[in-house]
């Protein structure tokens, strides 16, 4: 059995603040006994509609704070997924770290952006915890199909997807919709698992997020729901026979109509 979490709340003011809510947040998620946990898109950074703000505030991975951060994370059993502001040279990519005990095991680089700022990642790669094989597609990304698909042609039975819908108040994700037609598409497509983790974000006049955190199964089936407009956790318990390696013909299609339509389909 794999135990799956989705954080939903409020990053601090600062970095610090936040790095006290990840500890925080940690010691309660092995008290759990959680295998894995998805914070939401920028939590360690915070996430900024100003591209002078969103500079001053994103890190490298091989600067002194991020890594003395990683070493503070050795002690907890989770292994976590978690978004930030990367910074490399001159450019600045809205990227998630998936960490296990304190090893940086790899980067994922957001493709499809909100702010025009940040340089899109052009790489999609699987990860490997725990005996399970998981991919990240971050917010927008789980709006099209190619990243969670890329990600489970490489045996991605999982996909975290930490999200900041911070949105003005007309817009549609003002209010948490029915259901996710994305992550139903995503889900079941794909034949994996998709644990959704957001923010929440008070009414101030002109942007809310009241957390579309939520859980999905490989056959597109809604199994947890966050509470609207409140801080949140969402922990699914996964079978091992339930995490899909073989995808079938949801993912790698029909060979009949491929032989049928060759002009449409490409090796």
């Amino acid at each position: 059995m794999i135990r799956i979490a989705a954080i939903q709340t409020t990053p601090g003011i600062d970095i610090q603040s936040r790095r006290r809510q990840i500890h925080t947040i940690l010691s309660k998620m092995d008290k759990a006994h959680v295998d894995f946990a998805c914070f939401p898109e920028g939590f360690l950074t915070g996430y900024y509609v100003d591209e002078n703000i969103a500079r001053n505030n994103s890190i490298e991975v091989q600067g002194t704070l991020f890594q003395e951060w990683l070493a503070e994370l050795s002690c907890y059993n989770c292994t976590i997924i978690i978004g930030f502001n990367e910074q490399q040279g001159s450019d600045i990519f809205n990227s998630a770290a998936a960490i296990e005990k304190g090893k940086l095991l790899g980067i994922q680089k957001k493709h499809y952006l909100y702010h025009d700022y940040f340089t899109p990642g052009t790489e999609f790669t699987s990860f490997q915890s725990r005996g399970v094989s998981f991919g990240i597609i971050v917010c927008l990304d789980s709006n099209y199909f190619e990243p969670s698909r890329l990600l489970a042609l490489q045996g991605a039975t999982i996909l975290f997807c930490p999200m900041c819908n911070k949105v003005p108040l007309k817009h549609s994700y003002a209010k948490r919709p029915p259901y996710y037609s994305h992550f139903v598409a995503r889900s079941h497509e794909n034949r994996c698992w998709l644990i959704a983790a957001d923010w929440i974000w008070a009414d101030d006049g002109e942007l809310i997020c009241p957390g579309h955190s939520c859980i999905y199964d490989p056959d597109g089936q809604e199994m947890s729901r966050s509470l609207e407009n409140q801080e949140d956790l969402l922990i699914v318990d996964i079978p091992k026979d339930f995490l899909f390696h073989d995808k079938g013909r949801r993912v790698h299609g029909n060979s009949v109509l491929a032989k049928k339509f060759p002009q449409f389909f490409r090796k």
